[in-house]
């Protein structure tokens, strides 16, 4: 399920207004390789996204095939290898034969598997399913939050919900007010997942 985000276009027309902003260059904001790594989007495909235009999308079916494609063939383990297959298997409860063909991309993984991959490669359960540019929109997110981190870190406070610390920063100096309010998001945004995880349990439960 994609969460609630605004279009990518709208993201990304904050995302440049707060650049300027902040006086920083795109090459300051993009990383291209890891909006890649993260989104599944492959770096022309990002680059493209984020000039506006549109990227080929071959349908569901063959974008999570190529999704789990690229999980396997971009996370590595210790050695600098994709991880074995026989423990892919084990976490997803599949034959290593059917994983193998999985990975290769000549098997679609079924609701189970699939959320047992983005488990055990600890990324977002869209990622195998979300378009290219829902994917990305998905990884701009904490670009533009520390973006309006740095542009106004007390406005950012308040936002979170934590008025009465915004209204006590002024023997902090800019860059400890940043971290602080980095530190108060992220913890914020880790308890919305832990209440949407909840959420979805609560929601298996009652089928």
């Amino acid at each position: 399920m994609s969460e609630p985000y605004p279009p990518l276009h709208r993201t990304l027309a904050r995302i440049e207004e707060l650049r300027e902003s902040c006086g920083l260059g795109r090459d300051e904001v993009f990383d291209m390789a890891r909006l890649s790594y993260q989104s599944g989007v492959s770096e022309d495909g990002v680059r493209a996204l984020l000039a506006g235009q549109e990227v080929h999308d071959r349908g569901a079916e063959a974008r999570v095939r190529h999704r789990v494609t690229f999980l396997y063939e971009s996370r590595k383990n210790g050695q600098g290898t994709p991880i074995d297959i026989r423990e892919i298997a084990a976490a997803i409860g599949a034959t290593t034969t059917w994983t193998r063909k999985l990975v290769a991309g000549e098997a679609k993984p079924s609701i189970v598997a699939g959320h047992g991959l983005a488990k055990f490669y600890g990324v977002s359960t869209g990622f195998l399913t979300d378009s290219p540019a829902d994917a990305l929109n998905r990884e701009l997110q904490p670009v533009l939050l520390d973006l309006e981190v740095r542009a106004d870190p007390e406005k950012r406070l308040k936002d979170l919900g934590v008025a009465h610390m915004a209204g006590r920063t002024s023997e902090w100096s800019r860059d400890q007010l940043v971290e602080v309010t980095r530190m108060v998001a992220s913890i914020a945004k880790d308890l919305e997942r832990v209440a949407n995880t909840v959420a979805r349990m609560e929601q298996e439960e009652t089928r």
